[in-house]
């Protein structure tokens, strides 16, 4: 089993470090152990706010807990960061689920254990199917329904500045994750709806060489006047690129996903429309919350718990940047 460091959710990484383990200060001995295994990690802020929420839960239940990934994305190390949380002999395992086939050895083990499993902030692709994994339920945003959401707000808001959207892009950093996959099938079937045509645009999670990306597409697509972004760091490509190319608060009906100062500063600067908002906190919290429930009480909710989509504009983006500041948002 590869080392395990344990931090706190401030994110500093033991020197040399593979993975990630966040324990709980004062846990017992003879405490409840649970794990959460993730394709994204302690360098990325929006990943810090899921911990927090797991390490807030943890401390309540006087539980020891591992948060188990690499620090910024990977998904397929997520087979080894398995391996690792059934070695702890846990009470209970929370994953995500960007490529089932991935994980899908480890949760069946799981299963095999009658260690419970509940799938947290992206979804398995095949749950409802014969192919889906062995899990509880899951707690998380709607992709699909976020991407629903942008899609409208931008339709109204060109409507209401006496416009029309004439063609939308939809860009992905990370190709093949079902839960961004989600977020561009919302926006698209508004699109279809609507009769606009849009594109899916693959760009990557380092904002210099996206902004790059975007540079050469609106040259080629001129008469593009909408963007979807599905995340900080691709958002912070678009601001690259807005700021390079000149291009005046807008000029592009654009919206995003997740949170960031930056988003923050775009929505309020006019560049960006809204960005949804998945709760992230929720995520980790309700997480360890329904494994303790699970394990050892057999409880489990009517169905999937949703977290989002919830809007942030420029009506209420000045609180939200107050609850970011304490780590909840």
């Amino acid at each position: 089993m590869r080392k395990i460091a344990r931090v706190l959710a401030a994110g500093l990484l033991a020197a040399g470090a593979v993975s990630v383990g966040v324990g709980v200060a004062g846990a017992q001995d003879d405490a409840l152990t649970f794990a959460m295994v993730s394709h994204g990690g302690v360098s990325n802020p929006f990943w810090i706010v899921v911990i927090k929420g797991m390490e807030d839960a943890c401390t309540l239940l006087d539980a020891n807990c591992q948060w188990l990934s690499e620090p910024d994305y990977g998904l397929e190390q997520m087979a080894g960061y398995w391996d690792d949380a059934l070695a702890l002999n846990p009470a209970g395992v929370g994953t995500t689920v960007p490529d089932a086939e991935v994980i899908r050895s480890g949760v069946e083990r799981a299963a095999e254990l009658d260690i419970p499993v509940i799938v947290f902030n992206t979804a398995d692709p095949g749950a409802g199917t014969d192919s889906a994994l062995p899990t509880l339920f899951y707690i998380g945003a709607n992709e699909f329904t976020g991407g629903i959401s942008n899609a409208q707000r931008v339709f109204a808001e060109a409507a209401a500045a006496g416009t029309s959207v004439t063609r939308g892009v939809c860009t992905i950093q990370e190709q093949g994750h079902s839960g961004l996959e989600a977020r561009c099938a919302g926006v698209e079937s508004v699109f279809d709806e609507m009769g606009v045509p849009i594109d899916r645009l693959n760009i990557t999670n380092n904002p210099e060489e996206t902004a790059g990306i975007l540079s050469d597409y609106f040259a080629a697509n001129a008469d593009t006047n909408a963007i979807f972004m599905l995340g900080p760091a691709p958002s912070s490509g678009l601001n690259l690129y807005l700021q390079e190319s000149g291009r005046e608060a807008g000029s592009l009906f654009a919206t995003s996903h997740d949170t960031s100062a930056e988003i923050y500063q775009m929505i309020q600067d006019g560049y960006l429309l809204q960005t949804i908002d998945q709760q992230p906190y929720l995520q980790g919290f309700q997480t360890i919350m329904w494994l303790y429930l699970n394990s050892q009480f057999e409880m489990a909710p009517g169905g999937d718990i949703f977290t989002g989509p919830g809007v942030i504009d420029g009506s209420n983006v000045a609180a939200i940047i107050d609850l970011t500041a304490g780590g909840y948002r």
